[in-house]
This record gives C-alpha cells, sequence and structure tokens, in this order.
C-alpha cells in the first residue's frame, strides 16, 4: 500500500447530506470541531488527519449516539459514493469488490486498508498514515460498516463477518451485535474486522465491466499520479513496519500493496 503524498483528506458532499439527513447541522458540526464555517460548502476542500479525526469527534460529540456511524453507512444511497468506492459494488464479487475499495480509497483520505488471510479468516485492519493518537471509534464503525455493506449490498445476501475485534469497551447495548450479527470482541488490542474466505467468492449480480472499464483506468491514473509524488523507499518501509507484525514480509507482497511489479520494485 502507497503513501499519499501529503496529510490530507477529501470531504465529499455525500458527508454533509449524510450529516443533514441525520438532522445535525454542517455548521454546528464544523464549529464543535473549530473548523472553518464554510468548509462544506467546498466541495474540493481537503483537511489535515487531525482535522478529519476532530470532525469525526465533533460528529460523536454531537449526536452522543454509539450506533451513529453504522447510521450513517446504512442510510447512504449506493450511488452518493465518490467514484474511488462506487467501483467496489460494479465489481466481480466480492473479494474484486474488497480490494478495489482498498486499492483506491487512498484516493480521498490517507487511510489504509490491509487485508491478510489469516487461521481465523479473511483480517481487514486500517492504519491512518499520517495519525498522532488512534482513530476515533465513530471512524472505525464507518469503515468497518461499509466494507460489510459492500457484501450485503453487492451479493444481494445477508453477509455477516465471521468476528468484529474492537478496541473500545462494550457499550452494553447490543448495537454492534445486531449490525453485525457475529460474535464481537470488546477491549481488543486492535480494530479488526474478520470475513468468511467462502463469502468473499460470492458473485455481485451488479457487476458492470464496461463501467468499470471507464472508470478503473481513470483511477488507476490518479493513483500512479500520487505515487508519483511520494517516496518509494518511505512506502517499502511503511509496507515492512505492517508486513513484521504477521510475519516476514515477502518481496510478492510488498510489491502488490505498492501496486507494483516485483521487477519494478
Amino acid at each position: 500500500m502507497s503513501a499519499m503524498p501529503a496529510d490530507r483528506c477529501k470531504i465529499p458532499p455525500a458527508f454533509w447530506r449524510a450529516i443533514e439527513r441525520m438532522g445535525y447541522s454542517p455548521a454546528a458540526v464544523l464549529r464543535q470541531a473549530r473548523l472553518p464555517a464554510t468548509l462544506h460548502l467546498n466541495e474540493q476542500a481537503v483537511v489535515t488527519t487531525k482535522q478529519y479525526f476532530a470532525l469525526w469527534d465533533a460528529v460523536a460529540q454531537l449526536a452522543g449516539d454509539p450506533a451513529l456511524g453504522i447510521r450513517l453507512v446504512t442510510g447512504a444511497d449506493t450511488a452518493a459514493h465518490p467514484p474511488s468506492s462506487l467501483a467496489a459494488f460494479f465489481a466481480r464479487d466480492y473479494r474484486d469488490g474488497l480490494m478495489r475499495l482498498a486499492r483506491f480509497k487512498r484516493l480521498c483520505t490517507p487511510e489504509q486498508l490491509h487485508i491478510a488471510e489469516t487461521r481465523d479468516g479473511v483480517e481487514v485492519t486500517s492504519a491512518w498514515l499520517h495519525a498522532t493518537r488512534p482513530e476515533p471509534a465513530i471512524a472505525t464503525d464507518v469503515t468497518f460498516a461499509s466494507l460489510v455493506e459492500l457484501g450485503r449490498r453487492g451479493t444481494g445476501q445477508p453477509v455477516n463477518p465471521r468476528r468484529v475485534d474492537l478496541v473500545r469497551p462494550d457499550p452494553g447495548d447490543g448495537t454492534y451485535a445486531a449490525y453485525f450479527r457475529c460474535s464481537i470482541r470488546f477491549a481488543a488490542p486492535r480494530n479488526a474486522l474478520v470475513l468468511d474466505p467462502a463469502d468473499l467468492d460470492r458473485p455481485f449480480p451488479g457487476h458492470n465491466p464496461e463501467l468499470l472499464a471507464i472508470l478503473t483506468p481513470a483511477l488507476t491514473s490518479a493513483l500512479q499520479e500520487l505515487h508519483a509524488h511520494s517516496s518509494v523507499g518511505a512506502q517499502v518501509k511503511m509496507v515492512l513496519k505492517r508486513g513484521l507484525a504477521s510475519g516476514r514480509p515477502e518481496l510478492a507482497d510488498v510489491a502488490h500493496d505498492l501496486g507494483m511489479s516485483e521487477r519494478t520494485l
């Protein structure tokens, strides 16, 4: 996985629409986060990771609802997603969609998804390259719920994870078990979503090769532009650091994560 050339997060218009749909004023959220009051009016606006986290903290504080992150995702229209994530819904199957989402997500934020086959299943974790503190719980909820919704909406089937690990303590209201419909392990050492490998082979009835033929080259080109402005050495160090946590990284794995061939690497 490659780094963003700068510490920046895009705030898509769909985010503000979702906030308003939940009954919260963008101006109130921005005021709580101590960010510019007109930020939501600029579709090209970007914020730092620190500011992005402050934005999520503000939403969580105003709402006081542990389930808000999940409700934001489930209430969102698939068509409202930015192209970098919309493409995943037209993939061949859940695995293909998941990989596309992980690959192009970095076009929006410096959050990187790490997908690994383990004895328990397919484990998905995320890392924020420029974070100086753990990500807000609501941001984790949005990421994990988005991945589950991709499987459920894409396959049209009740896809459920095998397990969800969350660093936070149990809120005691059954919110997470009700949505994810699987074992939830609170006070875990790290946040992780564990999927059933068999589910990843489920086909997407809405697979649209023609649309992907249009979207993929454009997204790939944008990604390559980011790569060109990012130090390969720094990217390799980052991938190695992550890979060492689960064993000895292989050249093929590092090349795959960086989106390049072994020969190029």
